[in-house]
């Protein structure tokens, strides 16, 4: 459903358009503060995995917020091979240095196919970087170690290709001695192509804030994602009765006047000869993002991080209208442990999602449906999977007896199943991360999710998906081993059990030590 985007965007837009001119600019992400390495040169990974499972598909937690690197059919085969280079002095915050980076995955099974989810260049000076290609990156605030996926861009699908200019963490406002740090981003991409959908452009900015110095025991975070679809051409658009009011002879607007409409969606853009009927008295894209909101307080020998991150798609969501949609969480981090246990608890975190509210049932601000558009058929998803949190599930994933049994799951748009229509949902989730004899790392996840049949009866399925990970079982050197488990339950995906092993080499092909 196209929802219209309204005025309430002209705040937020200005101060995400003022920070541009800010020499540290970037995006909120699953990045350090510096480079894990102070070692220029060249690094590589390389991995093989083996997959099974029960029932021959993928359980929730082997293929969840992997980057789509990991397959939906098993059983199958997974090779992977990364290099990462640095050349320069992350230390040195004066002086400008690169990197550079680029992994492929290959999958072998009845679908085989190659991956590539990252290949990058970026220029890096102090707190900021200027890169273009693909990165794997986590948008908002959110443990990214344990999380189920952030509400609005959670690490799930294959990334984007992009040119960005921003911050690579929280960067000091010098003129508040530390007080106040900045955390922001401005980016154009591109999506795939689909068969439903060509040529379609991404326009992402964010800004967020810190208050608080990192020595403080307190410290507040806020900000907002905003991402949006625009641009590109479908043949399914230029068909069908419908077809003048949702797009111009299957072409949605791209012009330079669409684009600061999608960067400014502020009232009504006009006429224009790219505008369908839809386009000029709504907004030009499809508009999605979150606005967030931490507190970060340290304790006596451990920390607790409090968030949550309300969804939005139109000026419904922009004005709490739909609260409390949106994700909620909490981790708690040890701080000194003993280091002679067998078993070290490291971290629990612990989220709720809610989605039942959607702004109510009353047009034209009713019924959001989120991940879905009426003129972006393949909806909120990038390569086959979905972009924000992987609770909601794509139409074509599901399992087509239960797609005949359920009209709410086969819910169709112009003549079309809905990419993404299982969006009225409550979830539970939990994770604890553990170290094992001193070396091995261990990560338990267990998610229960309620889905509703919003528009039809008070129908719900329910659904359990769990896993358990041990890593760094070491063989020689620096080569080491990784266990996975992975269990579905419940009346979307039925009982399924599914088995990862995982064999990695890491290194350097040159390397040459910084000095500090």
């Amino acid at each position: 459903m196209v929802k219209r985007q309204q005025s309430l965007f002209r705040a937020i837009h200005l101060v995400c358009i003022q920070l541009v001119g800010i020499p540290s600019l970037a995006q909120f992400q699953n990045r350090p503060t510096y480079d894990t390495t102070m070692t220029a040169g060249i690094r590589y990974r390389a991995e093989l995995s083996g997959v099974v499972s029960t029932n021959g598909r993928s359980p929730f937690w082997m293929r969840s917020n992997q980057f789509g690197t990991v397959p939906w059919q098993f059983p199958a085969g997974i090779g992977t091979v990364g290099v990462t280079g640095l050349w320069g002095n992350p230390r040195q915050a004066h002086k400008p240095y690169l990197k550079a980076g680029i992994e492929v995955v290959g999958n072998l099974n009845s679908a085989s196919r190659l991956v590539l989810p990252e290949a990058y260049v970026a220029v890096r000076l102090g707190h900021g970087e200027l890169y273009i290609g693909r990165q794997k990156e986590i948008h908002g605030l959110v443990d990214t170690l344990l999380t189920s996926g952030s509400i609005a861009w959670s690490g799930n699908a294959v990334p984007i290709t992009q040119i960005r200019l921003g911050t690579r963490d929280f960067a000091p406002l010098k003129f508040t001695k530390g007080l106040i740090a900045v955390n922001a981003f401005f980016s154009h991409g591109w999506f795939s192509d689909t068969d439903s959908m060509h040529n379609v452009m991404l326009h992402a900015k964010a800004v967020f804030v810190r208050v608080g110095k990192p020595t403080w025991k307190v410290r507040f975070y806020g900000g907002i994602n905003h991402f949006a679809q625009w641009g590109g051409y479908s043949k399914a658009l230029a068909d069908g009765p419908v077809s003048k009011f949702l797009s111009a002879n299957g072409y949605l607007p791209s012009s330079l006047k669409a684009y600061k409409s999608v960067v400014w969606p502020i009232g009504q853009p006009g006429s224009d000869d790219q505008f369908s009927a839809i386009d000029t008295i709504n907004q030009i894209g499809n508009h999605l993002g979150s606005i967030d909101a931490g507190l970060d307080i340290q304790l006596k020998n451990a920390s607790l991080f409090l968030y949550s991150q309300h969804i939005f798609e139109d000026n419904s969501g922009l004005t709490f209208k739909n609260f409390p949609d949106g994700l909620f969480g909490v981790r708690w981090k040890a701080g000194v442990s003993n280091s002679g246990a067998v078993v070290q608890l490291k971290q629990l975190t612990a989220e709720f999602i809610t989605t039942r509210n959607r702004s109510g049932t009353k047009l034209p601000y009713g019924r959001d449906d989120y991940f879905f558009h009426g003129q972006y058929l393949d909806g909120w998803t990038h390569q086959g999977a979905i972009i924000g949190t992987p609770i909601f599930t794509r139409t074509a994933d599901l399992p087509s007896a239960l797609l005949k049994k359920s009209a709410w799951l086969s819910r169709s748009f112009a003549y079309r199943l809905l990419p993404v229509n299982n969006n009225d949902v409550q979830s539970v989730h939990v994770g604890a991360y553990a170290v094992l004899f001193q070396r091995v790392s261990a990560v338990l996840l267990a998610t229960g999710s309620r889905y509703y049949e919003f528009d039809y009866s008070a129908r719900t399925y329910d659904q359990l998906s769990m896993s358990l990970e041990l890593t760094n079982l070491v063989l020689s050197g620096s080569v080491n081993m990784g266990l996975k488990l992975a269990y579905d339950t419940g009346a979307i995906f039925t009982g399924n059990l599914g088995g990862m092993l995982t064999i990695r080499k890491t290194g350097f092909l040159t390397q040459k030590p910084v000095n500090r």
